[in-house]
């Protein structure tokens, strides 16, 4: 009898710390951030990343500098390049399975509160 309580208060221990996957999505993004960001990669900053948990959605929100900061790029090409990262990158792998949406944000740099593109990629997207 006193094995049994010991496994049972072992087993409950080792599952209340257990974080599930999208808890664990929003701990690594929040830290990403803190620690990366902002970052730039050639023509845009990417300014930070957030997980919301409620919607499976991770979100990253970027600034387009110098000559990309223009509202006539061709954005069907970048979303066609975000799909392809989402499908190619190892890194997703596990969100890809689990059906999470990716929302990408970019503002100009020149006019912050200018949105020049906005796509959120669903399952049906990246499959």
């Amino acid at each position: 009898m006193k094995k049994t309580l010991i496994f049972a208060a072992l087993m409950l221990g080792l599952t209340a710390c257990q974080e599930s996957l999208e808890e664990q999505a929003a701990r690594q993004a929040k830290k990403f951030t803190e620690e990366k960001c902002p970052m730039q990669m050639e023509m845009q900053i990417m300014d930070s990343m957030v997980f919301d948990v409620p919607t499976r959605t991770l979100q990253k929100f970027y600034r387009l500098t110098g000559e990309a900061d223009r509202e006539d790029l061709e954005f069907d090409r970048l979303r066609q390049a975000l799909i392809d990262e989402l499908r190619n990158e190892p890194s997703y792998r596990v969100y890809r399975e689990r059906g999470f949406n990716f929302e990408y944000v970019y503002r100009s740099e020149r006019e912050p509160e200018k949105v020049l593109f906005q796509a959120l990629l669903s399952k049906e997207d990246y499959k």
